[in-house]
Protein backbone atom coordinates (compact mmCIF):
# COMPACT_ATOMS: atom_id res chain seq x y z
CA UNK A 1 0.00 0.00 0.00
CA UNK A 2 1.30 3.57 -0.42
CA UNK A 3 2.11 5.43 2.11
CA UNK A 4 0.43 8.84 3.25
CA UNK A 5 1.75 11.51 4.28
CA UNK A 6 -0.70 13.95 6.30
CA UNK A 7 0.76 17.72 7.38
CA UNK A 8 -1.32 19.52 10.07
CA UNK A 9 -0.32 23.33 9.81
CA UNK A 10 -1.54 26.10 12.22
CA UNK A 11 -2.75 29.70 11.27
CA UNK A 12 -1.16 32.96 11.93
CA UNK A 13 -1.70 36.02 13.25
CA UNK A 14 0.40 39.15 11.66
CA UNK A 15 0.75 42.45 13.77
CA UNK A 16 2.30 44.18 11.30
CA UNK A 17 5.78 44.96 9.65
CA UNK A 18 8.05 46.94 10.94
CA UNK A 19 9.04 48.63 7.56
CA UNK A 20 8.69 48.48 3.50
CA UNK A 21 11.31 46.88 0.84
CA UNK A 22 14.38 48.86 1.07
CA UNK A 23 17.37 49.33 -1.43
CA UNK A 24 19.88 49.28 0.83
CA UNK A 25 20.05 48.12 4.35
CA UNK A 26 17.22 45.25 5.74
CA UNK A 27 13.98 45.09 4.48
CA UNK A 28 10.68 44.19 5.93
CA UNK A 29 10.51 42.45 9.33
CA UNK A 30 7.25 41.85 12.14
CA UNK A 31 5.86 40.42 14.37
CA UNK A 32 3.15 37.12 14.86
CA UNK A 33 1.94 34.49 16.28
CA UNK A 34 0.46 31.05 15.56
CA UNK A 35 -2.92 29.55 16.42
CA UNK A 36 -4.36 26.04 16.72
CA UNK A 37 -7.31 26.50 14.36
CA UNK A 38 -8.46 27.11 11.44
CA UNK A 39 -5.92 24.39 10.48
CA UNK A 40 -4.34 23.74 6.93
CA UNK A 41 -4.14 20.01 6.64
CA UNK A 42 -2.79 17.95 3.06
CA UNK A 43 -2.64 14.63 2.49
CA UNK A 44 -0.08 13.16 -0.18
CA UNK A 45 0.55 10.24 -1.81
CA UNK A 46 2.94 9.28 -5.13
CA UNK A 47 0.67 8.41 -8.22
CA UNK A 48 0.83 8.00 -11.92
CA UNK A 49 -0.29 11.12 -12.66
CA UNK A 50 -1.25 14.24 -10.92
CA UNK A 51 -4.52 14.76 -9.00
CA UNK A 52 -5.65 17.39 -6.38
CA UNK A 53 -8.96 17.69 -4.38
CA UNK A 54 -9.97 19.84 -1.89
CA UNK A 55 -9.88 23.28 -0.91
CA UNK A 56 -7.64 25.71 -3.12
CA UNK A 57 -7.06 22.26 -5.39
CA UNK A 58 -5.15 24.32 -7.97
CA UNK A 59 -2.89 26.34 -6.02
CA UNK A 60 -1.98 22.94 -3.90
CA UNK A 61 -0.76 21.85 -7.14
CA UNK A 62 1.00 24.22 -8.34
CA UNK A 63 2.97 24.46 -5.27
CA UNK A 64 3.76 20.97 -5.54
CA UNK A 65 5.00 21.19 -9.02
CA UNK A 66 7.29 23.68 -7.86
CA UNK A 67 9.20 22.12 -4.95
CA UNK A 68 9.48 18.88 -6.68
CA UNK A 69 11.25 21.18 -9.48
CA UNK A 70 13.41 22.79 -6.46
CA UNK A 71 13.95 19.24 -4.64
CA UNK A 72 14.05 16.74 -7.93
CA UNK A 73 14.13 19.23 -10.97
CA UNK A 74 15.27 15.83 -13.09
CA UNK A 75 12.28 13.54 -12.35
CA UNK A 76 8.31 13.21 -13.08
CA UNK A 77 7.16 12.53 -10.13
CA UNK A 78 3.52 12.90 -9.66
CA UNK A 79 1.47 12.94 -6.28
CA UNK A 80 -1.88 12.60 -5.52
CA UNK A 81 -2.54 16.03 -3.43
CA UNK A 82 -6.04 16.26 -1.07
CA UNK A 83 -6.21 19.30 0.69
CA UNK A 84 -8.65 17.96 3.78
CA UNK A 85 -9.22 21.44 5.49
CA UNK A 86 -8.20 24.96 4.85
CA UNK A 87 -8.78 28.66 6.09
CA UNK A 88 -10.71 30.74 3.83
CA UNK A 89 -7.87 32.82 1.27
CA UNK A 90 -7.15 35.95 1.75
CA UNK A 91 -8.37 36.32 5.21
CA UNK A 92 -5.26 37.72 7.11
CA UNK A 93 -4.38 33.73 8.72
CA UNK A 94 -1.34 32.83 6.31
CA UNK A 95 -3.21 30.33 4.49
CA UNK A 96 -1.41 30.26 1.31
CA UNK A 97 1.89 30.17 2.70
CA UNK A 98 0.65 27.53 5.22
CA UNK A 99 -0.59 25.85 2.63
CA UNK A 100 2.87 26.22 0.49
CA UNK A 101 4.91 25.05 3.25
CA UNK A 102 2.67 21.97 4.15
CA UNK A 103 3.08 20.19 0.76
CA UNK A 104 6.48 21.14 0.83
CA UNK A 105 6.94 20.17 3.96
CA UNK A 106 5.02 16.63 3.50
CA UNK A 107 6.82 15.52 0.20
CA UNK A 108 10.10 15.71 1.92
CA UNK A 109 8.62 13.78 4.09
CA UNK A 110 7.52 11.55 1.38
CA UNK A 111 10.65 11.04 -0.21
CA UNK A 112 12.76 10.55 3.20
CA UNK A 113 14.52 13.52 2.51
CA UNK A 114 16.21 15.55 4.98
CA UNK A 115 14.30 18.33 7.13
CA UNK A 116 15.32 21.75 5.35
CA UNK A 117 15.59 25.29 7.54
CA UNK A 118 12.67 27.94 7.43
CA UNK A 119 14.63 30.07 4.36
CA UNK A 120 15.41 26.62 2.12
CA UNK A 121 11.42 25.23 2.36
CA UNK A 122 10.31 28.63 1.70
CA UNK A 123 12.34 29.07 -1.09
CA UNK A 124 11.01 26.17 -2.73
CA UNK A 125 7.43 27.07 -3.03
CA UNK A 126 8.25 30.97 -3.57
CA UNK A 127 7.38 31.93 0.14
CA UNK A 128 8.65 34.65 2.54
CA UNK A 129 9.65 37.13 0.34
CA UNK A 130 8.17 39.95 2.64
CA UNK A 131 6.96 38.50 5.74
CA UNK A 132 9.43 35.25 7.51
CA UNK A 133 6.52 34.88 10.83
CA UNK A 134 4.17 32.38 8.96
CA UNK A 135 7.54 30.47 7.78
CA UNK A 136 9.20 29.96 11.43
CA UNK A 137 5.95 29.90 12.48
CA UNK A 138 5.09 26.79 10.28
CA UNK A 139 8.39 25.38 11.59
CA UNK A 140 8.53 26.29 15.57
CA UNK A 141 5.03 27.76 16.59
CA UNK A 142 4.82 30.32 19.13
CA UNK A 143 5.30 34.35 19.48
CA UNK A 144 7.47 35.25 16.04
CA UNK A 145 9.73 38.11 16.00
CA UNK A 146 11.59 38.82 13.11
CA UNK A 147 13.64 41.56 11.97
CA UNK A 148 13.75 41.53 8.25
CA UNK A 149 16.00 40.43 5.75
CA UNK A 150 19.09 41.63 3.82
CA UNK A 151 19.41 41.86 0.19
CA UNK A 152 21.25 38.39 -0.26
CA UNK A 153 19.26 36.69 2.25
CA UNK A 154 15.76 34.96 1.13
CA UNK A 155 14.11 35.04 4.23
CA UNK A 156 13.76 37.75 7.10
CA UNK A 157 15.83 36.64 10.40
CA UNK A 158 14.48 34.88 12.97
CA UNK A 159 15.42 37.64 16.16
CA UNK A 160 13.19 35.69 19.15
CA UNK A 161 10.70 32.89 19.14
CA UNK A 162 8.75 32.38 22.59
CA UNK A 163 5.93 30.21 23.83
CA UNK A 164 2.70 31.64 24.40
CA UNK A 165 1.14 30.65 27.55
CA UNK A 166 -1.39 27.80 26.92
CA UNK A 167 -4.07 29.07 28.73
CA UNK A 168 -4.39 32.23 26.62
CA UNK A 169 -7.25 32.61 24.19
CA UNK A 170 -7.54 34.51 20.36
CA UNK A 171 -11.00 35.65 18.76
CA UNK A 172 -10.87 35.36 15.36
CA UNK A 173 -13.93 37.67 13.81
CA UNK A 174 -14.88 38.00 10.59
CA UNK A 175 -17.36 40.24 8.71
CA UNK A 176 -19.51 39.78 5.69
CA UNK A 177 -18.09 40.78 2.25
CA UNK A 178 -14.94 41.85 3.77
CA UNK A 179 -11.48 40.46 2.27
CA UNK A 180 -8.19 41.44 2.51
CA UNK A 181 -5.28 42.01 -0.52
CA UNK A 182 -3.59 39.41 -2.34
CA UNK A 183 -2.14 38.97 -5.47
CA UNK A 184 -1.28 41.55 -8.21
CA UNK A 185 -3.55 43.67 -5.96
CA UNK A 186 -1.23 43.73 -3.16
CA UNK A 187 1.87 43.54 -5.05
CA UNK A 188 0.61 47.20 -6.71
CA UNK A 189 -0.27 48.55 -3.22
CA UNK A 190 3.29 48.25 -1.83
CA UNK A 191 4.63 49.87 -5.16
CA UNK A 192 2.87 52.92 -4.33
CA UNK A 193 3.03 52.75 -0.49
CA UNK A 194 5.39 55.76 1.37
CA UNK A 195 8.13 54.28 2.99
CA UNK A 196 7.69 53.85 6.56
CA UNK A 197 9.49 56.53 8.67
CA UNK A 198 12.18 55.36 10.60
CA UNK A 199 11.01 56.74 13.73
CA UNK A 200 7.81 54.72 13.39
CA UNK A 201 9.96 51.78 12.79
CA UNK A 202 12.24 52.55 15.70
CA UNK A 203 8.77 52.93 17.95
CA UNK A 204 7.66 49.19 16.50
CA UNK A 205 10.78 47.72 17.62
CA UNK A 206 10.71 49.21 20.70
CA UNK A 207 7.38 48.02 21.89
CA UNK A 208 7.84 44.22 20.61
CA UNK A 209 11.22 44.56 22.35
CA UNK A 210 10.56 46.32 25.50
CA UNK A 211 7.40 45.34 26.01
CA UNK A 212 5.34 42.85 23.71
CA UNK A 213 8.02 40.23 24.27
CA UNK A 214 8.86 40.17 27.84
CA UNK A 215 4.91 40.05 28.65
CA UNK A 216 4.41 36.95 26.46
CA UNK A 217 7.55 35.50 28.29
CA UNK A 218 6.72 36.71 31.88
CA UNK A 219 2.70 35.98 31.35
CA UNK A 220 1.53 39.08 31.81
CA UNK A 221 -1.69 39.35 29.80
CA UNK A 222 -2.83 42.64 30.66
CA UNK A 223 0.90 44.59 29.35
CA UNK A 224 0.74 42.17 26.60
CA UNK A 225 -2.82 43.08 25.01
CA UNK A 226 -2.63 46.68 25.15
CA UNK A 227 0.91 46.65 23.45
CA UNK A 228 -0.06 44.57 20.93
CA UNK A 229 -3.21 46.55 20.22
CA UNK A 230 -0.67 50.06 20.26
CA UNK A 231 1.42 48.31 18.09
CA UNK A 232 -1.30 46.74 15.59
CA UNK A 233 -3.00 50.25 14.88
CA UNK A 234 1.06 52.16 14.83
CA UNK A 235 1.77 49.51 11.90
CA UNK A 236 -1.85 49.58 10.46
CA UNK A 237 -0.82 53.78 9.80
CA UNK A 238 1.84 53.04 7.33
CA UNK A 239 -0.79 51.39 5.32
CA UNK A 240 -3.23 54.31 5.65
CA UNK A 241 -2.60 55.58 1.66
CA UNK A 242 -4.23 51.97 0.82
CA UNK A 243 -6.71 51.36 3.38
CA UNK A 244 -7.49 54.82 4.68
CA UNK A 245 -6.67 53.83 8.24
CA UNK A 246 -5.14 51.84 10.17
CA UNK A 247 -7.42 49.10 9.54
CA UNK A 248 -9.07 47.61 6.26
CA UNK A 249 -12.51 49.10 6.42
CA UNK A 250 -14.33 51.57 8.06
CA UNK A 251 -16.57 48.82 9.71
CA UNK A 252 -13.24 47.19 10.52
CA UNK A 253 -12.41 49.92 11.91
CA UNK A 254 -15.58 50.38 13.78
CA UNK A 255 -15.51 47.16 15.60
CA UNK A 256 -12.02 47.28 17.18
CA UNK A 257 -13.00 50.51 18.41
CA UNK A 258 -16.58 49.14 20.04
CA UNK A 259 -14.52 46.42 21.02
CA UNK A 260 -12.03 48.38 22.94
CA UNK A 261 -14.94 50.47 24.31
CA UNK A 262 -16.05 47.39 25.89
CA UNK A 263 -12.78 47.01 27.80
CA UNK A 264 -11.07 44.56 25.42
CA UNK A 265 -7.50 45.67 25.20
CA UNK A 266 -6.07 43.43 22.98
CA UNK A 267 -7.83 43.86 19.74
CA UNK A 268 -6.59 44.50 16.09
CA UNK A 269 -6.62 43.51 12.98
CA UNK A 270 -4.22 40.56 11.33
CA UNK A 271 -2.47 41.70 8.06
CA UNK A 272 -4.39 43.38 5.63
CA UNK A 273 -7.74 41.74 6.96
CA UNK A 274 -10.15 41.05 7.22
CA UNK A 275 -9.69 39.20 10.38
CA UNK A 276 -10.31 41.00 13.49
CA UNK A 277 -8.99 39.64 16.28
CA UNK A 278 -9.58 39.82 19.94
CA UNK A 279 -7.23 38.14 23.00
CA UNK A 280 -8.71 36.48 26.14
CA UNK A 281 -6.50 35.86 29.23
CA UNK A 282 -8.91 32.45 28.98
CA UNK A 283 -11.26 30.04 27.57
CA UNK A 284 -13.87 31.39 30.26
CA UNK A 285 -13.13 34.87 29.16
CA UNK A 286 -12.80 33.81 25.63
CA UNK A 287 -16.15 32.71 25.36
CA UNK A 288 -18.04 35.32 27.60
CA UNK A 289 -16.03 37.98 24.49
CA UNK A 290 -17.53 35.63 21.87
CA UNK A 291 -21.61 37.00 22.88
CA UNK A 292 -20.23 40.84 23.66
CA UNK A 293 -18.60 40.45 19.99
CA UNK A 294 -22.23 39.12 18.05
CA UNK A 295 -24.15 41.42 20.10
CA UNK A 296 -21.96 44.22 17.91
CA UNK A 297 -22.77 42.95 14.57
CA UNK A 298 -23.34 40.57 12.53
CA UNK A 299 -19.82 38.31 12.02
CA UNK A 300 -18.31 34.89 12.15
CA UNK A 301 -16.35 34.52 15.69
CA UNK A 302 -13.90 31.59 16.21
CA UNK A 303 -12.20 30.81 19.65
CA UNK A 304 -8.55 29.73 18.60
CA UNK A 305 -6.09 28.98 21.55
CA UNK A 306 -1.61 29.37 20.48
CA UNK A 307 -0.02 26.95 18.53
CA UNK A 308 3.76 26.62 20.14
CA UNK A 309 4.38 23.38 17.81
CA UNK A 310 4.11 24.30 14.58
CA UNK A 311 2.99 22.32 11.72
CA UNK A 312 2.35 17.73 12.68
CA UNK A 313 3.84 15.36 9.96
CA UNK A 314 2.77 11.93 10.38
CA UNK A 315 2.82 9.07 7.36
CA UNK A 316 0.07 6.63 7.58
Amino acid sequence: MTSIVRVTAPSRLHFGLLRFAQQRGTSYGGLGMTLDRPQTIVELQSALAWHSEGPMADRALAFAKLAIGSFRPEQDSPLSIRVCEAPQPHSGLGTGTQLALAIARGIRELWKLPSLEAAELSASVGRGKRSAVGSYGFLHGGLIWETGRCAEASLGKLAQRIAMPDHWRVLLITLPEESGLSGDRETTAFKNLPSVPSEVTEQLQCLAEESILPAAEGGDFESFAEAIHEYGRLAGSCFATIQGSSFASPAIEQLVDQLRELGIQGVGQSSWGPTVFALAKDEDQAEELVDRAQNLCECKVQIAAPNNRGAGVLSV
